[in-house]
């Protein structure tokens, strides 16, 4: 692994616009004030890294539970389904 692959991970397509509406008002802040360009720089790298979609390998073992996110699972209780879905 590269030290680039570290910071550098696959953005999901769908916040492409939203990278690039920042980088533009962050060219226009720029213009403006070189503080403030910096500010939207930052801002900018925080959108890039919120839509980040970096590849994962679940475990593979049996009889795991596996967190759909990249979180903790901290609780498996049975519950009862709402009534608008219909189910038992």
């Amino acid at each position: 692994m590269r030290m680039r692959d570290t910071f550098i991970k696959p953005m999901h397509p769908e916040g492409i616009r939203f990278v690039a509406i920042f980088a533009a008002v962050s060219a226009v802040l720029f213009l403006l004030s070189g503080f403030l360009g910096w500010i939207g720089v930052g801002l900018t790298v925080w959108c890039y890294y919120f839509f980040r979609d970096p590849e994962r390998v679940p475990p593979k073992k049996e009889g795991l539970i596996v967190s759909p996110a990249d979180g903790i699972v901290s609780l498996i209780e049975k519950a009862v389904p709402p009534k608008e879905l219909g189910m038992p």
